[in-house]
C-alpha cells in the first residue's frame, strides 16, 4: 500500500539540519559585554578579557562541545553548551538553527520555533532557518504558516528545489491533489533539479492517492520517469512494484525487483519484497538469499535473523536453525518466542533435555507459555518421568487456570497412570468451568467409560456432538457404544456414516461401522467393511477380533481361527487374550468335529 503523506518535521527539516554551518564566526555579531558584566564587578585581577577575540574563541569552544555531544547523542548537554555558544554569540543564526534542531530530539516543538524565528529576525533572507520554521509548523499541521514560509524561500532563492517538494506535500497532506501535482510536475520537469527523481515520486503518489483506479496509468508513468532519471532509486522501483502487485501483475514486480538487484547491487529494501514473495511461493532457499542481504546491510537485525532461522527450520535444517537463534537469543536473551522456538528444534532432533531446558525459561506472561508448559510435560513423559510430567501440568494450571487445554493433558497424564477416578473428577470441574469446550467433555466421556460409567459415558459423548456435530472421535465413540450394547444401531449407523464422511480412510472408524453392521445382521456388508478396516490397521487386536467373529457367524471357520490369532498376537491386555483365546477354542472343537465326520461321511457316489 502506498503510504500516505504525512511529514515529521525532523523529515521536513532534514536538508537543512545537516547543512547547517560549523562554526559561530559565520555570521559574526558577538556580544560587546562580558557576560560577567554585573553590578558588584570582580577585583580588575580575576575579571575575564572583554575582547572580540575571546568571545570568539569561546563561541568556538562551546560550539565545538555542542557538537561533539550532539553526535553523541547527548541532546540535553548538546543544548547547555549550544546556550553558552550565543552567551558569546547572540547573532549567529546557524548557531539558534542547530540549537533548534535539538530541541525538536526532544520534542520541544514550541522552544524550537522560537529559535528558528530568532535566526530569521537576524537574518530575513536565510534560507535554512524558513525551511526549518516551515517544518516545525507543518509537524503542528499549521499548513498555511508553513506553505507561507516556504513560499518565502521561492522569493529570496527561485531557483530553490527544497521549497516546492515540500509545499507538494503539503498540499497533498490537505487532499489538495491537483496543486499537490502541478507542484510535482512542475519541479520535476525543471532542468536545473538535480533531484527530479524525487519529484516524479512524489507526483507517482499523488496521483494514486488521488484516485488509485483512475490514475494507475498515470501513476506507472511518473514511477518509470523517476526510474528513467534515476535507475538505481530504491523507492520508485518499490512504488512501482507495489503498484504491479496491487493491479495483478506479481510476476512483473518480481522480475523488476530481481532485475534492479542484478544491475544496480544488492538493496536491503529490495531484497525485504523479495523475501517476502518468495516465502509466499515457498521458495525458502531463494528467500534465504535475500534475507542474507539484508543481513549484511544490518547484521543486528534480529527479526531478519529469526526469519532465516525459521527458514532453516522450515527446510528441517535444524542444527543450521539452532545456530541462527541462539545468535538472535545473544541479542535478545528475553525474547520468549525464541525461546520456545529454540525448544521446539530441540524436540525435533530429540535433544529432550535441551528442549526442556528453553520451554521452561518461558514465563507465564508469555503468549507461548501454554505450548511451553504441553511440550514441557509431554517431553517428561517420552523421558519416563511421569511424575516431572504430572507436576509440570499442576504447576502450569496454578499458574494459568484458564486454558483448557491444561486440564485435557492432565486428564492424558493421568489416564496413563490408570487414576480414572481422579482424572474424572478433575474433569467434572473443568467442564462447569469450560461448558463450551468439547474436548473436555470428550475426556471426561473417556474416564466414565474407563470406569464402567456407561450411561455417564453416553450423555457426555451427547453433549459432545452437541457442541461440535462434527467431532470425530465423539461421533465414532458414541456409535461403537452403541453397538457394543446393541441398543439405538440405527442411530449408531447414522453417527458412524457421518464421521466416516468426515474421514473417510481411518481404520478404526471403519471398523466401527463394520461393527454396527453386524450388529444389525448385515453380514456381507460387515465383513466388507471390516476387511477394508484390517487393510488400513492389521496391528489393531479390535479390528482383527472383530473380523474374526464376522468370519465365523458366516461358517468361514478357517478364516476366523487365522484372524483370531492375529488378534491374540497383538493384543496386550491380559484379559482380553484370555477372551479371545475362549473363541479360538470353540472354532479348533468345530473344526475337529467337523474333519472326524468328514472322514466317517462318504460320497453317494462311493460303492
Amino acid at each position: 500500500m502506498i503510504r500516505t503523506f504525512r511529514y515529521s518535521a525532523l523529515f521536513l527539516m532534514s536538508t537543512v539540519l545537516l547543512s547547517c554551518a560549523t562554526g559561530p564566526s559565520q555570521s559574526g555579531g558577538y556580544f560587546r559585554e562580558s557576560a560577567t558584566d554585573v553590578i558588584n564587578r570582580a577585583p580588575a585581577s580575576m575579571s575575564v578579557p572583554n575582547d572580540a577575540t575571546h568571545s570568539r574563541t569561546q563561541a568556538d569552544y562551546h560550539f565545538s562541545l555542542a557538537e561533539s555531544y550532539s553526535l553523541e547523542g547527548d541532546t540535553a548537554r548538546a543544548i547547555e553548551e549550544y546556550k553558552l555558544t550565543l552567551v558569546y554569540d547572540s547573532q549567529a543564526p546557524q548557531v539558534r538553527l542547530r540549537l533548534a534542531t535539538e530541541y525538536v530530539k526532544q520534542g520541544l516543538i514550541s522552544e524550537a520555533m522560537e529559535q528558528a524565528k530568532s535566526a530569521i529576525e537576524i537574518d530575513r533572507k536565510n534560507v535554512e532557518a524558513h525551511i526549518l520554521l516551515g517544518g516545525l509548523y507543518s509537524a503542528l499541521r499549521m499548513y498555511e504558516d508553513a506553505l507561507k514560509e516556504y513560499r518565502l524561500v521561492l522569493g529570496i532563492d527561485k531557483e530553490n528545489v527544497e521549497a516546492p517538494l515540500f509545499i507538494g506535500a503539503l498540499l497533498a497532506e490537505q487532499k489538495r491533489y491537483p496543486e499537490a501535482a502541478q507542484e510535482f510536475e512542475k519541479l520535476a520537469k525543471n532542468t536545473g533539479n538535480p533531484n527530479a527523481h524525487v519529484a516524479w515520486y512524489y507526483l507517482g503518489r499523488v496521483r494514486l492517492e488521488e484516485n488509485r483506479s483512475k490514475n494507475t496509468n498515470k501513476a506507472e508513468a511518473a514511477f518509470q520517469q523517476a526510474l528513467a532519471v534515476k535507475g538505481g532509486y530504491t523507492e520508485a522501483s518499490l512504488a512501482l512494484g507495489q503498484l504491479f502487485e496491487g493491479s495483478g501483475r506479481r510476476e512483473k514486480a518480481m522480475t523488476m525487483y530481481k532485475a534492479f538487484q542484478e544491475k544496480h547491487g544488492p538493496s536491503s529494501a529490495i531484497a525485504e519484497e523479495l523475501s517476502r514473495m518468495y516465502i509466499e511461493d515457498k521458495n525458502y532457499p531463494k528467500a534465504f538469499e535475500q534475507l542474507t542481504v539484508i543481513e549484511s546491510s544490518d547484521p543486528n537485525d534480529l527479526n531478519v535473523k529469526a526469519k532465516m532461522a525459521f527458514i532453516l527450520i522450515e527446510e528441517q535444517k535444524f542444527q543450521e536453525a539452532i545456530v541462527r537463534l541462539e545468535e538472535v537469543l545473544a541479542l535478545e536473551p528475553a525474547s520468549d518466542k525464541i525461546r520456545f522456538y529454540l525448544g521446539a528444534v530441540y524436540e525435533e532432533i530429540k535433544d529432550y533435555k535441551s528442549a526442556i531446558s528453553h520451554f521452561q525459561k518461558v514465563p507465564s506472561a508469555s503468549s507461548y507459555f501454554a505450548e511451553s508448559v504441553i511440550h514441557t510435560a509431554y517431553l517428561h513423559k517420552l523421558l519416563g518421568d511421569m511424575n516431572k510430567a504430572v507436576a509440570t501440568i499442576e504447576q502450569g494450571i496454578r499458574e494459568k487456570d484458564d486454558h483448557p487445554p491444561f486440564y485435557a493433558l492432565y486428564a492424558s497424564l493421568l489416564d496413563d497412570q490408570k487414576e480414572y477416578k481422579k482424572a474424572a473428577e478433575m474433569l467434572e470441574g473443568a467442564v462447569k468451568r469450560f461448558p463450551d469446550h468439547a474436548q473436555l467433555h470428550f475426556f471426561l466421556g473417556n474416564m466414565q467409560e474407563r470406569l464402567g460409567m456407561k450411561d455417564a459415558t453416553i450423555a457426555s459423548m451427547k453433549k459432545v456432538i452437541a457442541l461440535d456435530k462434527d467431532h470425530v472421535q465423539a461421533l465414532n465413540f458414541l456409535a461403537y457404544s452403541y453397538a457394543d450394547s446393541g441398543r439405538e444401531l440405527a442411530e449408531a449407523e447414522r453417527l458412524v456414516r457421518r464421521a466416516i464422511e468426515l474421514q473417510p480412510n481411518d481404520g478404526y472408524i471403519l471398523d466401527t461401522l463394520g461393527w454396527v453392521l453386524f450388529k444389525r445382521g448385515q453380514f456381507s456388508e460387515a465383513i466388507r467393511t471390516l476387511e477394508a478396516a484390517y487393510k488400513i490397521q492389521p496391528n489393531e487386536s479390535v479390528i482383527a477380533e472383530h473380523l474374526g467373529d464376522a468370519y465365523y457367524h458366516q461358517q468361514m471357520p478357517e478364516k476366523a481361527k487365522r484372524l483370531y490369532m492375529r488378534a491374540m498376537e497383538t493384543e496386550s491386555n491380559v484379559a482380553n487374550v484370555e477372551k479371545i483365546r475362549i473363541k479360538l477354542t470353540a472354532i479348533e472343537n468345530q473344526l475337529q468335529t467337523f474333519t472326524s465326520e468328514e472322514a466317517v461321511r462318504k460320497p453317494a457316489s462311493y460303492k
